[in-house]
């Protein structure tokens, strides 16, 4: 075999590079299963990630973090309840000790559903704090507030008329109104 010295490295070295790391992989994925069951599976909701919102250990949740590090979304309810769920892994008693906290994460390209509803049903242009859990409020123009916002303000200079919903939200602002995608197709 002819090696070229100006052309870097030769395509059969890459190949035997890439060959030798799938061989030692596998015999050390062997070596650690040789001593295991095999019929085992473990599946997601036996474990401390739940892969579906609709097994979590919880129904709705007013206090939810998002893991930003976490691929996809990974959330944890900080509600203080009386007790946690039977459904729950990992229980802790609240700082302050008036209840309980469910620690456990659930994975899902979806928010867990609120307990108490956003004042909107959606939102495009939501301005948060940078809090742990934030405060958010909707900038949108809308044809009417939703029935859960408590201070509509109407827009003087907006033709059609719209409004705005003023209040405040503790927590992510929830789904957008316009799908990105679409917004696309506008320009």
């Amino acid at each position: 075999m002819k090696i070229s010295r100006g052309m870097g490295t030769a395509p059969a070295v890459i190949l035997a590079t890439m060959l030798g790391v799938v061989l030692a992989t596998a015999a050390a994925a062997a070596a650690t299963n040789s001593g295991t069951d095999t019929t085992t599976i473990r599946l997601p909701a036996t474990s401390s990630v739940v892969g579906d919102s609709n097994n979590a250990p919880w129904e709705c949740c007013d206090f939810v973090v998002r893991d930003p590090s976490f691929r996809p979304a990974r959330w944890q309810c900080n509600d203080v309840k009386g007790e946690c769920s039977a459904d729950c892994h990992d229980c802790e008693e609240s700082l302050a000790g008036d209840g309980y906290v469910c620690r456990d994460w659930v994975a899902s390209v979806h928010e867990p559903p609120v307990c108490t509803p956003r004042p909107w049903d959606c939102c495009d242009f939501a301005v948060c704090t940078r809090a742990y859990i934030p405060t958010c409020w909707c900038a949108d123009k809308v044809e009417s507030c939703s029935g859960h916002c408590k201070d509509c303000e109407a827009l003087q200079d907006s033709k059609p008329h719209r409004y705005r919903c003023l209040d405040r939200f503790v927590g992510y602002p929830g789904p957008k109104c316009t799908p990105w995608s679409s917004k696309d197709d506008d320009n």
